[in-house]
């Protein structure tokens, strides 16, 4: 077992940094939003960072189990890239566009799949299971591309890969647009907080089977989302859902999880980590060209307040670093702008870059 710098602390309203942060990019010198919401929230906050194969140096702070959102496909990329290596998949199976289309419920993943499929002239008829994996699924997030390769693997044997992962607190993914469905159909209407207790994840499963096999129930569901208003009930309703009925996991599952695609001398074969961290890896982007060797990571977010993000870095100069961060219950307001300033990236940049050694000390001054 791991050696687990477990911080059980209270955290105050304000967080000075050390003389240390003014060496950082000039983009790192404000984290103020990230943290004012930590300091209102500290029990809505979740962070573990390591410097890769130093566990003696891990920080964690809060191991409760907390919503993933898209970060859950991290999960399932790790199960396709496992397939991939055994044989079990060809690197060069195509998926019928018109299939995959099928999958994606307008107005629920904030246009990630449309802009994947952008990348495709108008008349495709097929593309690759690879492109749909991740570019898809991984790099654009697209709730369709996730749902597909789901059932395009189905049945998985989740025991396996969580026992090889060594993790044990964490949910197995599901279908993601399935919690759309469950917070509002054409058939119930928008959800209330009466009705988050008779919820549940296999009543949205359901749905999702209506909206791909009965086509004249997909078509009034379509035909609903178009209404102005239609789409997701009050932030506290998807906030619940999202908490009780939707993959959780905690940070320290995650850094687990991490430590397998990134340590050399993590559970999974070499194969397979290579595969992965294509997949995660970034491209095409000045700001870690500047910074880094190599950059990957996995973002999730969803209405209600759930912001989550898993990150690797290796800088240009300093030892590599992966991290795990999660929010949830992030009141509406400042969760778009969490969002629209890339609070949760910029922070796992700062992690990277300081190699962890300033969380401690944020975290409790």
């Amino acid at each position: 077992m791991w050696r687990w710098l477990i911080l059980l602390i209270v955290l105050s309203v304000g967080v000075q940094f050390s003389a240390a942060q003014e060496e950082l990019p000039d983009i790192l010198a404000d984290l103020s939003l990230f943290w004012e919401q930590v300091a209102d929230q500290p029990d809505d906050f979740s962070v573990a960072c390591m410097p890769l194969g130093d566990s003696a140096r891990a920080v964690i702070y809060n191991s409760e189990p907390f919503p993933l959102a898209s970060v859950s496909k991290l999960l399932i990329f790790i199960e396709y890239a496992r397939r991939l290596d055994a044989g079990l998949i060809s690197m060069g199976e195509t998926v019928n566009v018109v299939d995959l289309n099928r999958y994606n419920l307008p107005r629920t993943d904030r246009g990630a799949h449309d802009r994947f499929m952008e990348r495709y002239p108008d008349n495709v008829s097929s593309i690759s299971l690879w492109d749909v994996a991740s570019e898809g699924m991984i790099q654009y997030s697209s709730n369709a591309a996730s749902d597909y390769l789901l059932d395009r693997m189905a049945p998985i044997n989740w025991d396996s890969l969580f026992s090889l992962l060594d993790i044990e607190d964490t949910s197995i993914p599901h279908a993601l647009t399935m919690i759309p469905l469950l917070m509002n159909n054409h058939e119930t209407g928008l959800a209330t907080m009466a009705d988050i207790e008779d919820l549940s994840r296999e009543q949205g499963e359901n749905y999702l089977d209506l909206y791909m096999i009965n086509d004249d129930w997909r078509q009034k569901e379509i035909a609903y989302r178009e209404e102005r208003g239609r789409s997701f009930p009050v932030w506290d309703v998807q906030s619940a859902i999202m908490q009780q009925h939707t993959a959780v996991g905690t940070v320290g599952d995650f850094l687990k999880i991490m430590v397998a695609v990134y340590d050399s001398d993590g559970p999974l074969p070499d194969s397979i980590k290579f595969i992965v961290r294509t997949g995660l890896r970034w491209r095409e982007s000045a700001f870690i060209d500047a910074n880094y060797i190599e950059f990957g990571s996995k973002l999730g977010f969803y209405s209600g307040g759930v912001l989550t993000l898993v990150a690797f870095g290796q800088p240009l100069e300093g030892e590599p670093v992966i991290s795990v961060t999660f929010f949830r219950n992030i009141p509406q307001r400042m969760y778009s702008e969490m969002l629209r300033e890339d609070s949760i990236g910029f922070f796992a940049h700062w992690l990277n870059l300081t190699a962890c050694t300033q969380l401690a000390e944020a975290l409790t001054s």
